[in-house]
């Protein structure tokens, strides 16, 4: 991709993202990535924007971005390399890798109808998620032995 390439990749995604929509901005980042991917705008090997081009060119928080390209990274749409940048690879996922996926997402689509239930939110529910990870990360702690 070309400056002029990134440019109009921001002004897409700039015009399409919605602040107030209830679907985090970095998951509609990933969305419209995807999107411009398997509709041929983006191909295969293409560099991306850099975090901070990005996020300084959509007036976001580098974070969000960071976390979009983490999530396209992690669904094998992208791929980092140190010191080069993002580039655009879709690999595409083998069956077991699918279905595992799948499963996730029941799990998640389980876990959603399980908070609100309970008279819980979305929201709610992605901060206990954070909690657990964070008290995993920083303690070694196994939430579930509370």
């Amino acid at each position: 991709m070309t400056a002029a390439d990134h440019a109009a990749l921001a002004e897409k995604l700039a015009a399409e993202l919605d602040p107030g929509a209830e679907r985090p901005l970095s998951s509609q980042i990933v969305d419209r990535i995807w999107l411009d991917v398997i509709g041929g705008t983006i191909e295969t090997g293409e560099r991306l924007p850099t975090v901070r081009q990005l996020a300084v060119h959509l007036g976001l928080n580098p974070k969000t971005v960071e976390l979009a390209y983490e999530q396209l990274e992690r669904l094998g749409i992208v791929s980092t390399r140190p010191g080069e940048g993002t580039f655009v690879r879709l690999n595409v996922p083998d069956d077991d890798a699918r279905k595992r996926r799948h499963e996730l997402e029941q799990c998640g689509l389980d876990a959603v109808a399980r908070a609100e239930s309970l008279g819980f939110s979305v929201e709610d529910l992605l901060d206990t998620l954070d909690d657990i990870r964070t008290a995993k990360r920083d303690h070694g702690r196994d939430w579930s032995e509370q």
